[in-house]
């Protein structure tokens, strides 16, 4: 929401948050030069707009300044490129736009999307349990928790995602685990992989060090507790049989993204065009179209950012590469969970039912 005059489109401009009319009213008053003397606000009519004095003092106060006011781009320098000189017979060269400054858009969706990522990892784990303390069992058994929390996120980033079909998005009128859209189901094993990303990305040098013992530790706790009555398998052959996933899943998948460096921005659009993945079967075809038209914001605002971040050139093709690694990481997620039923893991049934799923 605009914090000037309360428009539901806002937008960073200048420093502050506000709608475009502002933002440009904004940029009229610093290049004017009119002075409001007084405030006119009694004056006025019911619903408009607040005088002058009063609308900039607004605008100032929620941050917005003139000096990120970019300057106008001379006409005359426009103009001139296609004039032809006094007494030349051929036009003049026209200056390089590369000289020109290309002014930088917006990155507004990947820079809110990383509080809204906070708020739903915060909630996840008031919901739905400290996953610290979870087992496989108990982690499969928050599926609804999940899917409630992704798909109420989703709505308020994404609104077009509200005008799907029933078939890909969540019914919130029934029952969820019953009518959960196909969308969310193809994100949820997704979902293992790249919430733990923030984290292994932030202390990757911690994850490096890490003793054998430390890591056994931490398979041992997501199995024990899980087996079938009187199937239980001993430590020793929970290391043999489970601790190769791991060991990839930290090695060749997480560590290489580590290895990036990327900001939290650049980590919401992986998992943003991890969701939006239109390459699945089970959608339909007005969800494929949204999909790629999200991507597409998606790809830009990525784009931007990493341009606004003097970055080169090869990281948005080293970011994007992520999605290759994540969708082969999501292949033996879905084979690891057939070896649960072979050894008689508990798992729950919302979940397996949607391993078990066919989406290509």
């Amino acid at each position: 929401m605009c914090l000037i005059c309360g428009s539901p489109e806002a937008e960073p401009h200048f420093g502050g948050v506000s709608c475009r009319a502002c933002a440009a009213f904004f940029r009229r008053y610093f290049h004017s030069k009119k002075a409001a003397v007084k405030c006119t606000c009694k004056e006025r009519a019911i619903n408009s707009h607040s005088c002058r004095k009063c609308r900039i003092e607004k605008c100032l106060k929620i941050g917005m300044t003139p000096d990120k006011i970019q300057k106008d781009f001379p006409r005359k320098f426009v103009c001139q490129s296609h004039m032809i000189p006094s007494g030349s017979s051929s036009p003049s060269s026209p200056p390089s736009l590369l000289n020109a400054r290309i002014i930088s858009r917006s990155t507004f969706k990947l820079e809110c999307a990383v509080s809204s990522w906070n708020d739903f990892l915060r909630l996840r784990s008031e919901i739905g349990g400290t996953t610290d303390s979870m087992n496989v069992y108990d982690r499969t058994s928050t599926t609804k928790v999940d899917i409630e929390l992704t798909w109420n996120m989703v709505m308020t980033m994404f609104p077009s995602t509200r005008k799907l079909e029933d078939s890909d998005k969540v019914d919130q009128k029934e029952s969820v685990l019953e009518h959960n859209g196909a969308l969310l189901r193809n994100f949820l094993l997704k979902m293992w992989i790249v919430v733990p990303l923030f984290h292994c990305s932030k202390y990757a040098e911690d994850y490096s060090k890490i003793s054998n013992e430390a890591f056994e530790e931490i398979v041992f706790s997501w199995y024990d507790g899980t087996f079938e009555k009187e199937k239980e398998l001993p430590k020793n052959d929970i290391m043999r049989v489970f601790k190769p996933f791991w060991h990839h899943f930290f090695n060749k998948t997480l560590a290489p993204i580590a290895k990036l460096k990327l900001d939290s921005e650049e980590l919401m659009a992986i998992i943003w065009l991890v969701f939006f993945d239109h390459g699945y079967t089970n959608i339909s075809s007005h969800c494929v179209e949204t999909c790629r038209n999200i991507k597409k914001v998606i790809f830009r605002e990525l784009k931007n950012y990493q341009n606004e971040g003097n970055h080169d050139e090869f990281r948005f093709i080293d970011t994007i590469g992520t999605l290759n690694i994540i969708a082969k990481e999501e292949q033996r997620v879905i084979e690891s969970f057939l070896v649960y039923e072979m050894y008689n893991v508990r798992i729950h049934k919302d979940f397996m039912a949607i391993v078990k799923e066919e989406r290509y």
